[in-house]
């Protein structure tokens, strides 16, 4: 039987095959685990961006916003002027 020689310069070379999945190890476990919580974290990022879009959830920010300015203006007496107060 004639044996053809190989590229690495031997005719005969022992080599192992695996069938089936490879075989994990502790990298492929670990990346396997970033890029699922990768994958939930993208998810919830565009949820959230979706929730922000929609106008009655820009309505209730400005709202929150504009009661906010409201009462500073309102309780402006009773501000402190720090910068008379560290001189």
């Amino acid at each position: 039987m004639l044996k053809k020689k190989q590229s690495n310069g031997y005719y005969h070379c022992e080599s192992s095959i695996v069938i089936g999945k490879k075989p994990i190890g502790i990298l492929d476990l670990l990346n396997e685990a970033l890029r699922r919580e990768r994958m939930r974290l993208k998810s919830k990022v565009k949820q959230i961006k979706e929730l922000l879009l929609k106008p009655e959830t820009q309505a209730k920010i400005r709202r929150e916003l504009l009661e906010g300015r409201s009462l500073n203006s309102s309780d402006q007496g009773s501000d402190v002027d720090f910068s008379t107060a560290l001189t």
